[in-house]
C-alpha cells in the first residue's frame, strides 16, 4: 500500500510541476501581447498628437495664406517675403510673410482682428522648445522691423517648414522669390514634425495654396499674350 501511495504522490508532484511551467509560459506570452499591445497604443496616441498639432497648424497657414491681399496701388506694402533657411529639407526654417485680412493665428485680444496686417512664419527654438513661430504687425508700418515684433508659438513639435511658388514660365518649383512687390500665384507648403524614438519616420504635411488676389507677373503676362497670339 505504502509503495502504490508514493508513486501517486510523485505522479502528482510533476503535473503540478509541469502545470506551473505552462502556466509561467502562457503568463510571459501574455505579459508580451501587453507591452505589445500597450507600446502600439502610445504610438499611435504621439502619432495622433503630432498629427492633431500638425494638422491644426497647417489649417491656420492655409487660411491666412488664402486671405492675402494685395491692391497695384501701393504693391510695395503688400509684397510677400520668402527666406528659404535651410531649403527644403526637414529641419528647414523658411520664413514667409504677406499682408493677410484674415484672423487666422491671431489670438482672441489681438488689435488685428478686424482689419489688414502683415504677418510671418517661421520655425525657431530647439529642442522640446521648437516650434511654429507667427509674428503680427501693421502692414503700413515701413520703419518697424519684424525682429522688434513679439511673437508666439502656434504650435509646438514642427521641426521644419519650408515654402516653394510653382514658377508657370520654367515649369518648376522654386524658392528663389524676388518679386517682393507681388505675391506667387500658387505656394507648396510642407510642415516636417519631430521625430519621436519610437517612430522610425518623422510625420510629413504638405499643402498646395492658390493665392486668388495674386497679379500676374510680367513674364507669365508675356507667355499669355504669346499663346494667345499663337492660336
Amino acid at each position: 500500500m505504502s509503495a502504490s501511495r508514493t508513486t501517486r504522490a510523485g505522479f502528482t508532484l510533476i503535473e503540478l510541476l509541469l502545470a506551473l511551467a505552462i502556466f509561467s509560459m502562457v503568463s510571459a506570452m501574455a505579459a508580451g501581447v501587453f507591452w505589445s499591445i500597450s507600446k502600439a497604443w502610445n504610438r499611435g496616441g504621439e502619432m495622433l498628437e503630432q498629427l492633431h498639432y500638425g494638422e491644426f497648424a497647417m489649417e491656420q497657414l492655409v487660411a491666412a495664406l488664402r486671405g492675402a491681399a494685395w491692391f497695384p496701388s501701393k504693391p510695395e506694402a503688400f509684397g510677400f517675403w520668402l527666406e528659404d533657411d535651410g531649403g527644403t529639407s526637414k529641419s528647414a526654417a523658411n520664413r514667409i510673410s504677406w499682408v493677410t485680412s484674415g484672423t487666422a493665428f491671431l489670438p482672441p485680444d489681438s488689435p488685428f482682428q478686424h482689419g489688414l496686417h502683415r504677418i510671418s512664419v517661421t520655425v525657431e527654438g530647439s529642442g522640446e522648445d521648437r516650434g511654429l513661430v507667427v509674428r503680427a504687425w501693421p502692414h503700413l508700418a515701413e520703419e518697424m522691423e519684424e525682429r522688434d515684433v513679439e511673437s508666439w508659438r502656434v504650435s509646438p513639435g514642427v521641426e521644419g517648414f519650408s515654402c516653394e511658388w510653382y514658377n508657370f514660365d520654367e515649369e518648376r518649383w522654386s524658392q528663389d522669390w524676388e518679386e517682393t512687390n507681388s505675391l506667387p500665384k500658387l505656394l507648396r507648403v510642407t510642415l516636417n514634425m519631430q521625430e519621436r524614438e519610437a517612430f522610425d519616420e518623422s510625420l510629413e504635411l504638405q499643402r498646395l495654396v492658390e493665392l486668388e488676389v495674386a497679379p500676374v507677373l510680367p513674364g507669365r503676362e508675356r507667355r499669355d499674350r504669346t499663346t494667345g497670339d499663337s492660336k
